[in-house]
């Protein structure tokens, strides 16, 4: 684990840079340092003032009498070097640079951050920056706003990290209005030294955090990440903004083209069980349980209610965000009808209409904790000015204490007069949610985090690999398009399955090669430079005799001219067709991408990806990813694929992928599946290499 404390836990902290103007940057880290009760010594640093907030001002930072853990940076770009050099010389561990101006400006200010780091790393200094806010922790021992925002923080266990400030603070804002407390903050800019992955490795040894919210623009070291996050265990909600430098590169595949900007993010967010939300309040929302309630077992979701318009909108967003709202046991619900208003409904959700009373409330959400039947409960509360509001909100808290096993989430739909019955919950550690469909999402993201904790990574199966075959596939190949026989002869060097062909030199091999197949025949035609035969006109399908075929090579030849290469394939007909991909980009290597395949590809662009070589269950998770999954399952009277087959598919590609880095595209596309695995097989195939 990185050592971080210089950052957050510092003794003594100065601000080089310093001043007495309230509307600068210094002035508020120094107003926010002394009025959150920072327990160290606060040195301000200014060449001329004396006193700076009626704190003895230094003229440099080698004139401190004491130890320097911890130095915010405000200056002008161009002194920051000789400053950073000055903090060495007195022996400062760590550095915040806020001064902007560096690589977010262009190229000479990317060259003077790129000095400032080496310069660090040469000097022993930690830098945190440039171009950035600075940190918070609210550990009383520390009591430490180190930054210039402008929010109210109190105690919490969720830490925030986050590339841009705003958004930032903005996470940080909606929390602290909502009542909620913080652990640490930080949001390290154009960070060339201290990187978002140390800093969420560092928080995973710290017991106060329990939730993670991460807001990125970039992956400076894609592969930093990667090694790094994969290994942290504390749940992480993730949000991306930007785009990646390491996006759609390739044009010439249907898997480049559909890699798209963010996939990058997609997959080191799933490879590292990274909850992805895509708007800052679902995030927030979804961190506000996470800090106070446990994680379920399942997605089942019980639901009481004393309005019913409200929880049939909990309802429909639970099930929209794939929770199950079952009804309770028999038992349970003759329990409830035997104690409840006869007006009750004992179904999901049980609603005990608006004259609810606190020991209504209390028998129905007892019943349905123990009812067996729910891995989550939600209690959707309007509060009625003729009933004990915040005797139920008390009866809420004692059942949350008596089942701390069960996570517990609270719709409060109220206003300010009741708001001694939501510091109750708050008291309580009830997370309350004004929305009802707020509420459900949230359980909704407790089930998805629970479920990336429990999945099994799986494991690399052996595969029997000719491997001399494919070397003599690649042998002396240049960089384009690998010829067909080639490419098939590599595939099949794999295990991949191909649909059964014959390879002619001219028209005059075709019936031969069709009759040793046997009829009906695909007929395609090879040429240098070709991407996509059917848009060339080179494929035929379907022909179902010598005539049929030799008058489609014969227009194929009219239309194409010399230079053929002939290809007479089975006709495989039926099947489900899906596509099966890789794409290098960056520093992490192949990308395997899987979906619905055909013509359409492009068009539904129902795809996941992730990175080479795949395991078994991350196979899987592949198929499982589908937004169209149900067409794999059997759908509307169309047999399922069989799983097993796709998955040993994804598997072969993946490590031909990994095992050749000369591959920088790979496309199946189709291949056609069937509920009989040994007849899935692709039929058609092309590989682009590099240099």
């Amino acid at each position: 684990m990185p050592n971080l404390d210089m950052f957050f836990r510092p003794r003594s902290i100065a601000v080089i840079g310093a001043s007495n103007k309230p509307l600068t940057i210094p002035y508020r880290i120094i107003q926010n340092l002394i009025d959150y009760g920072f327990r160290g010594p606060i040195y301000p640093v200014h060449p001329k003032e004396p006193f700076v907030k009626n704190l003895p001002a230094y003229r440099a930072v080698t004139d401190i009498p004491g130890p320097v853990d911890l130095a915010h940076i405000i200056v002008r770009r161009d002194l920051v070097p000789a400053t950073i050099e000055q903090c060495a010389q007195k022996g400062v561990r760590g550095v915040v640079v806020n001064t902007s101006g560096f690589s977010e400006t262009g190229p000479e200010g990317r060259e003077l951050e790129d000095r400032i780091r080496d310069l660090g790393r040469k000097l022993g200094v930690r830098i945190f920056g440039p171009n950035c806010q600075g940190m918070m922790n609210t550990d009383p021992d520390v009591s430490l706003y180190s930054n210039f925002t402008f929010a109210r923080i109190r105690p919490g266990h969720i830490s925030i990290l986050a590339q841009g400030g705003g958004v930032a603070e903005v996470l940080n804002s909606f929390l602290s209005e909502s009542g909620i407390g913080i652990r640490m903050y930080a949001s390290n800019g154009n960070a060339c030294d201290v990187s978002i992955p140390e800093i969420l490795a560092y928080w995973n040894e710290d017991p106060g955090t329990r939730v993670i919210v991460l807001h990125v623009e970039s992956f400076a070291d894609p592969k930093e990440f990667l090694d790094v996050v994969s290994r942290i265990d504390k749940p992480i909600l993730g949000m991306k903004s930007g785009t990646s430098p390491e996006g759609a590169r390739a044009v010439a595949s249907h898997t480049g083209r559909l890699m798209a900007e963010d996939t990058l993010s997609d997959v080191l967010f799933d490879e590292c069980n990274i909850v992805r939300f895509r708007t800052s309040q679902e995030l927030c929302e979804a961190a506000v349980a996470l800090a106070s309630q446990p994680l379920p077992r399942g997605r089942r979701l019980g639901i009481v209610t004393n309005a019913g318009s409200p929880a049939i909108l909990a309802t429909d967003e639970a099930v929209a965000q794939g929770l199950e709202v079952r009804d309770p046991a028999e038992a349970t619900q003759a329990k409830l009808r035997e104690k409840l208003f006869a007006t009750s409904s004992v179904h999901n959700p049980v609603d005990m209409m608006a004259t609810a009373t606190p020991e209504n409330w209390a028998t129905a959400v007892e019943a349905v904790m123990t009812d067996g039947s729910y891995d989550m409960v939600l209690a959707s509360f309007i509060t009625p000015f003729f009933v004990d509001c915040a005797g139920v909100a008390r009866e809420l808290v004692r059942l949350h204490e008596a089942h701390p096993e069960l996570p517990f989430l609270v719709c409060l739909m109220t206003n300010p007069l009741w708001d001694e019955t939501r510091k109750i919950l708050e008291r309580g550690g009830l997370p309350a949610y004004y929305f009802p469909e707020a509420a459900a999402r949230a359980a909704a993201a407790l089930a998805r985090v629970a479920e990336l904790k429990r999945r099994a990574p799986g494991a690399h199966p052996e595969l029997a690999i000719d491997r001399a075959a494919a070397e003599r596939a690649l042998a002396g190949a240049p960089a384009g398009f690998l010829p067909g026989e080639a490419t098939a002869a590599l595939l099949r060097a794999y295990g991949i399955p191909l649909a059964a062909e014959r390879w002619c030199a001219t028209p005059a091999e075709l019936i031969p090669a069709a009759k040793e197949l046997g009829f009906p025949v695909v007929l395609k035609a090879h040429a240098p430079g070709w991407t996509h035969k059917t848009e060339a006109g080179a494929v035929a399908v379907g022909l179902a005799d010598e005539a049929a075929l030799r008058a489609a090579a014969d227009r194929m030849a009219a239309r194409l001219g010399a230079g053929v290469r002939w290809q007479v394939q089975e006709h495989v007909a039926g099947g489900t067709e899906v596509v099966v991909g890789t794409v290098r980009s960056g520093p992490l290597g192949a990308f395997i991408m899987f979906g619905l395949g055909g013509i359409l590809v492009e068009a539904v662009r129902d795809v996941r990806f992730g990175l080479a070589p795949l395991t078994d269950a991350k196979a899987e998770r592949l198929i499982d990813g589908l937004r169209h999954g149900e067409l794999l399952r059997g759908f509307r009277g169309r047999p399922p694929v069989s799983r097993t087959a796709l998955v040993d598919l994804l598997v072969r590609v993946s490590r031909l992928a990994a095992d050749h880095p000369r591959i920088a595209e790979l496309d199946l596309n189709p291949v056609l599946a069937f509920e009989d695995g040994g007849r899935t097989r692709a039929v058609d195939a092309r590989i682009r290499l590099a240099e």
